[in-house]
C-alpha cells in the first residue's frame, strides 16, 4: 500500500528539517508552526538572532516523470485565492521523496514564492489558484528553475546565506530588498529589484514631460 499524501508531507518536512539543521551546522533553528493560516510549514531564523525569519512552504512529488532522458520534478498544487501570500520572506521547497531511499533525492529547489506565484504556470479558476511546478532534473538542465536548485548537502547552507544576504541588504537600505541570489556557479540571472516601503508611506515621482 502506498504511502498517504499526509504522510508523504510530513516525512518531506522531517527531511527538510533534518537537512536546514545539520547542514547549517546547527546554526539554523527550525521551527513547525502549531496553525497552517499563512501555508507556513515550516519557519528558520539563525539560532541566537530574532531579527529576521524566512518562512516555507514544503512540496514534494513521491515519483517523477519520464518525458525525455532525463527526470522531470512535477508538483502540483492549488491554493485558495484569498489565502495566496507573495512576500520576500516566504519560499518554497520543492523535492522528490525517493521511496527507493527513503529520503528526497540529491536534488531540490528553494525558490521565492513571487517566482513561484509568478512561473510554475499559474491558473485561476473560481476562487482558487492552480500551480504546476515543472523542473529537470538532469545536471546539465537550462530551464528556468535552475537557478534555484540546491543539492541536499547544502539546503542548510542555502538557507543561511538567504538569511544573510537579506540581512545585509537591509542593513545598507532598509526598504530594498533584492532577490538573494541568481544561482551559484548556475549562469542564472537575478529576478530584478522589488522595492518595500513601510507602513504609511508613499511613494511619489515626478512626472516626466506634460500630461
Amino acid at each position: 500500500m502506498p504511502i498517504s499524501l499526509v504522510q508523504q508531507g510530513l516525512c518531506t518536512e522531517l527531511e527538510f528539517i533534518k537537512y536546514v539543521v545539520l547542514g547549517s551546522g546547527g546554526m539554523a533553528e527550525v521551527s513547525r508552526p502549531a496553525t497552517d493560516d499563512e501555508r507556513r510549514d515550516a519557519d528558520v531564523h539563525r539560532r541566537d538572532d530574532f531579527n529576521f525569519g524566512l518562512g516555507f512552504q514544503i512540496k514534494s512529488a513521491a515519483e517523477v516523470q519520464h518525458p525525455w532522458a532525463a527526470d522531470r520534478l512535477h508538483i502540483r498544487f492549488t491554493v485558495l485565492k484569498d489565502r495566496l501570500i507573495t512576500h520576500p520572506n516566504f519560499w518554497y521547497f520543492l523535492s522528490f521523496l525517493d521511496l527507493r531511499i527513503q529520503g528526497i533525492a540529491s536534488t531540490v529547489f528553494i525558490a521565492p514564492s513571487e517566482e513561484i506565484h509568478k512561473h510554475a504556470i499559474p491558473h485561476l479558476h473560481g476562487d482558487t489558484w492552480h500551480f504546476d511546478f515543472h523542473a529537470s532534473l538532469a545536471p546539465d538542465a537550462h530551464d528556468r528553475w535552475v537557478p534555484w536548485r540546491v543539492s541536499t548537502l547544502d539546503i542548510g547552507k542555502r538557507v543561511l546565506y538567504i538569511i544573510e544576504e537579506f540581512e545585509n541588504r537591509k542593513s545598507s537600505s532598509p526598504h530594498l530588498f533584492l532577490p538573494p541570489f541568481a544561482g551559484e556557479g548556475q549562469g542564472g540571472g537575478p529576478v530584478g529589484p522589488r522595492l518595500i516601503l513601510p507602513p504609511n508611506l508613499l511613494w511619489v515621482r515626478k512626472r516626466n514631460g506634460p500630461a
